[in-house]
């Protein structure tokens, strides 16, 4: 990993887990469908638009995840 992405990674740890980010990201994850289908039946541009939303907590839990 290149230094610049573990400076990134550094301060995703740092904003997502500072006093009070922990209840920010609760909120996210349960408006960005982190742990619920972002499925919508019928209907294609919703569903990507929803799984839009989930690829960022995704990307924010990989960032801010211990390797």
């Amino acid at each position: 990993m290149t230094p610049e992405i573990e400076k990134i990674k550094f301060l995703y740890r740092q904003t997502f887990t500072a006093d009070g980010a922990t209840k920010v990201l609760e909120d996210l994850e349960a408006r960005c469908n982190y742990r619920a289908s972002s499925y919508v039946a019928g209907d294609a541009n919703a569903t990507a638009f929803e799984e839009g939303k989930r690829a960022v907590i995704l990307h924010i839990h990989n960032m801010i995840k211990e390797e």
